[in-house]
């Protein structure tokens, strides 16, 4: 009984995290059930992969690459609502479609840099709530 009491209120204690406006804090909350650990480890993952990826896709742009950059964008698309950027999913999955239609570089390259200001965005709020994370726990 001690220990049921003891694990609701630490359960209860990490749901208490407030992350940013920017960020869909009942998904983050629903998927990891509050626990900031593993969203952490999440947030940690989309720094150090999806992010250098999403840069990669501007050299695949300039390069002419557009089935790689679809690729890659299909391949990060699911991470951005994993850190409770549910609001780029959809852009995200646009510019994949959009990539893979064969387009012409600059409209190509034009959707991406509109992106990037989101993206450059998100990537500075996750490393801040990160950040705060870690001072939190």
């Amino acid at each position: 009984m001690v220990l049921f009491l003891l694990y609701s209120y630490l359960k209860n204690y990490t749901c208490m995290f407030e992350f940013n406006a920017h960020l869909d804090a009942d998904y983050i909350n629903e998927i990891y059930g509050g626990d900031l650990s593993i969203v952490q480890i999440m947030f940690s993952s989309f720094l150090e992969e999806s992010i250098p990826v999403w840069n990669e896709m501007y050299d695949k742009i300039v390069s002419k690459n557009y089935a790689e950059v679809g690729r890659l964008a299909h391949q990060i698309k699911p991470s951005f609502s994993m850190v409770g950027l549910t609001f780029l999913h959809p852009k995200i999955q646009a510019f994949e479609t959009f990539a893979k239609s064969g387009p012409a570089q600059g409209e190509l390259l034009t959707q991406y840099q509109q992106i990037a200001v989101d993206v450059n965005h998100a990537k500075l709020v996750i490393e801040e709530d990160l950040k705060r994370m870690e001072d939190y726990v």
